[in-house]
């Protein structure tokens, strides 16, 4: 154990560890308060939440009615006084409102107002949300994805079929009601990309760097100082190696988890999901696009939450076992780098060079590459050719295997050669 800390302590405290993880920590926190110039609207629907559940019915609609009935009557009473006008809504009043008129009221009556114009706003959504699903045809949108991506034989019939499990699992949606969940507006924040595009994006990215550059420092210290004939001819010898890569996985869960937990911690106190943990995160508020977000299963946003989380952090262990696999073949740092950098892209790039006929075409997007780089489309039905509802599973089930046997692979060749 004192070897494993000990090796640990050479990734920890290198200076480009600990300078890139500051730099890192520092540019996410940045993102987050640069994005933030709207959080001020995102209250209103924590309080609709927080005050009707995290699921509307048609009753409680129309108890939001009458509360917003009362509040345009209070407006009225306002404007009336002021220039003589009352208004249908919080809508109409900004519509016309220009800017000499808007001196003539408060900071506070015009914050007033515009919370009551947000609650339009839901509630308009609210009561459309119904009509909205029911127009959806999921086996027509299979078939336009099918037609973009140009799919044809053997791969066009397999994701016709995964559309037709798609298609009953949105009719089960519809009727369990997920769809009619409090969630910030999606057409009008972004939220889920801000949190699962840009921010897990950049978490993603900027852990594939320490996690490169931490392994391969771990495992290539003795070769690049030029003291490997003394380290490995120890009582403990070449499996040394060994201890070396549980130092690797337990410096990255700590690299990760404080990279982690301060990027995140400053998201979710700049942007208040007080009463949203246990909204759907397959509301029908969630909808940024042509089409909303759904998952393949009836979760809440903080069971996606974590979910996510723990896949990042088995992407960022499994890059590690692959890191420590090149980096005790080539026992270089630089080459261990560029190694995984080309094989990374290449993996990427691979989907694109088979035809379009096959299911192979389709198992070639079950890398990692393509995993990690599309964290806002994880677990979800919407994610065109990664949409396949056990894809994250699959992936990492399947890279678990092929990097535990290359580790192997990498051990036996390491104990049979030349060292010096």
């Amino acid at each position: 154990m004192r070897i494993i800390l000990f090796e640990c302590k050479k990734a920890l405290l290198s200076p480009i560890i600990v300078c890139l993880l500051l730099l890192f920590t520092g540019w996410n926190i940045f993102i987050i308060y640069n994005a933030s110039d709207f959080k001020e609207e995102l209250p209103i629907v924590n309080e609709l939440a927080g005050k009707y559940g995290a699921r509307y019915t048609d009753a409680l609609l129309a108890t939001l009615d009458n509360e917003i009935t009362t509040e345009v009557a209070q407006m009225n009473t306002i404007t009336e006084k002021k220039t003589s006008q009352t208004f249908a809504g919080a809508d109409d009043f900004f519509e016309q409102l220009t800017f000499e008129e808007q001196g003539r009221y408060t900071e506070k009556e015009l914050d007033t107002f515009y919370d009551l114009f947000l609650k339009e706003m839901y509630r308009s959504a609210a009561a459309s949300m119904d009509e909205s699903y029911a127009g959806f045809d999921i086996q027509k949108i299979g078939e336009s994805e099918i037609t973009k991506f140009g799919l044809t034989g053997s791969a066009a019939e397999t994701l016709r079929k995964e559309y037709e499990a798609f298609a009953d699992r949105f009719a089960t949606l519809q009727q369990n009601g997920e769809h009619r969940s409090w969630f910030f507006s999606g057409q009008n924040y972004h939220m889920h990309s801000l949190l699962f595009s840009t921010v897990f994006r950049h978490l993603v990215i900027e852990g594939m760097i320490l996690v490169v550059l931490a392994t391969a420092l771990i495992t290539n210290f003795e070769f690049e100082h030029r003291n490997q004939l003394v380290a490995y001819t120890t009582r403990r010898g070449r499996t040394l190696m060994a201890d070396k890569l549980v130092a690797s996985l337990l410096t990255i869960l700590a690299i990760i988890i404080f990279l982690s937990v301060v990027t995140l911690g400053t998201y979710f106190t700049v942007f208040d999901y007080a009463h949203l943990w246990k909204t759907a995160i397959s509301s029908g508020f969630n909808w940024e696009n042509n089409f909303p977000y759904v998952s393949w299963w009836n979760w809440s946003f903080l069971t996606y939450f974590l979910m996510s989380l723990v896949l990042l952090f088995i992407c960022m262990l499994l890059f590690s076992l692959f890191t420590f696999s090149i980096s005790v073949l080539v026992k270089n740092s630089y080459f261990t780098f560029i190694i995984f950098a080309s094989l990374f892209i290449a993996f990427f790039l691979i989907p694109g060079f088979i035809p379009n006929s096959t299911n192979f075409m389709l198992m070639s997007g079950y890398t990692l590459s393509t995993l990690v780089l599309n964290p806002h489309q994880w677990w979800m039905g919407t994610g065109g050719l990664a949409m396949f509802k056990n894809y994250e599973w699959m992936t990492i089930t399947v890279w678990t295997i092929i990097l535990i046997a290359l580790c192997g692979f990498s051990f036996k060749k390491f104990a049979r050669q030349d060292i010096s």
